[in-house]
């Protein structure tokens, strides 16, 4: 069954999402903030997140939360998800990001066969990253596979246990192939201006034997609910459907970069404006609009994707799957979240002045941050609204795959 396709609602009871932990761990993201703040530097000196901050989230369960329970996940909602990747991104925007990739990739391991969840999960909740740029091919070698090939942006590669990667089987059928990182070099090719931090390198496979039994048909995995998982067990989260769940979280990454240049700004406002009559920036009417501006943008954005995350986390707990319509309609507001947040983030740089783009200002990294992640792929603009109007209009195919939106 594709995801494109209708599906009825789950005529059992499902379990749904843990809310009752959702604002402690908004908490818990909070409070995390200095740390992140202080590290944000070592981040992109070293392009990966420093241990004690890999650690710290760890222990306060930030990285199990896509995770339902029957993988010891923590089992939050995407509206849970996309809120405390807004916190942590107030802190550092490379740390939010590996954090809602290390959930994706979480969720998506909680589809894949018995027999390799067993693997995966046997010590807890692992780390895992899942580059999806490249493929592999397998070779038969007796009872396993020899894999080779190379997949890039692997985000939180550098402390990841396990890598999830697409391969040809030998019947040229797509696959997912599952290997421990220690099984696999990685080639250090994340040079980039945003986003330093998230360790976002190329996964390399040379003749990597991998058993039968750690591969996965894609075509099993890659729908909603997932066919892998028996229906008497199956849970909300089963019925996310894949582009919008993983846009929505990253959404709050980006609206935390917005919040927290804004943060920035307000605290600057007590500055003098160099060249006129005004001892303070808050003295001026204009920079008093200008930030009302922008706040106004934010929220505006903010409430798009709580919006965003309310209807994704509904059609699951009725166990049924968003429709065609459902997920056109999210892409397009999700492009004008991008929108509203851009301009915020360059009226917010106009006020701070070019002293904001110092290298030892916080303000360019939220600049920055928010320039590569809001250009990644699954968030294109212009494709976007370009599906959103053929649809309305009626005209068919669309220029993105139905699995795809």
């Amino acid at each position: 069954m594709s995801i494109d396709q209708d599906v009825k609602p789950a005529a059992r009871s499902l379990a749904g999402f843990n809310d009752e932990l959702a604002d402690e761990l908004v908490s818990r993201a909070k409070a995390v903030r200095p740390l992140l703040e202080s590290k944000a530097d070592e981040h992109e000196q070293n392009s990966e997140l420093s241990q004690e901050v890999v650690d710290k989230l760890t222990e306060i369960g930030v990285f199990a939360m896509a995770g339902p329970a029957r993988v010891a996940g923590l089992a939050q909602s995407c509206r849970s998800m996309a809120n405390v990747a807004a916190e942590l991104a107030k802190g550092c925007p490379s740390t939010a990001w590996v954090y809602t990739i290390y959930n994706s990739c979480l969720w998506f391991a909680s589809k894949l066969p018995a027999g390799i969840q067993d693997q995966m999960f046997a010590d807890g909740v692992p780390l895992i990253c899942s580059p999806q740029n490249g493929i592999g091919h397998l070779v038969p070698d007796g009872d396993s596979f020899k894999l080779t090939g190379k997949w890039s942006y692997a985000t939180g590669s550098h402390h990841a246990a396990w890598t999830m990667v697409p391969a040809l089987s030998p019947e040229q059928l797509p696959v997912l192939a599952v290997m421990p990182m220690a099984d696999v070099e990685l080639d250090y090719t994340w040079r980039v201006a945003g986003m330093k931090g998230t360790g976002s390198d190329t996964v390399v496979a040379n003749d990597v034997r991998v058993p039968a039994n750690m591969i996965a048909a894609f075509s099993d995995i890659a729908v909603a609910p997932p066919a892998t998982i028996d229906e008497s067990v199956r849970v909300a989260s089963d019925y996310w459907v894949n582009y919008p769940i993983l846009r929505a979280k990253a959404l709050g990454v980006l609206v935390g970069c917005a919040e927290g240049l804004l943060d920035v700004a307000v605290a600057k406002s007590g500055s003098p404006i160099l060249y006129s009559a005004y001892a303070q920036k808050r003295d001026s009417s204009a920079y008093h609009a200008a930030i009302g501006e922008a706040t106004t943008m934010i929220q505006a954005a903010k409430r798009l994707v709580d919006d965003s995350c309310a209807r994704i986390d509904q059609a699951a707990c009725e166990g049924r799957v968003q429709s065609i319509d459902e997920r056109t309609e999210a892409r397009g507001a999700g492009a004008l979240v991008i929108r509203l947040l851009h301009d915020a983030i360059e009226l917010l740089m106009d006020l701070g002045g070019s002293s904001g783009f110092s290298t030892t200002a916080p303000a360019q990294r939220y600049w920055r941050d928010f320039a590569t992640g809001s250009r990644h792929v699954i968030f294109n603009s212009q494709i976007s609204y370009e599906q959103a109007g053929r649809h309305l209009l009626g005209i068919e195919p669309g220029i993105v795959e139905p699995d795809m939106l």
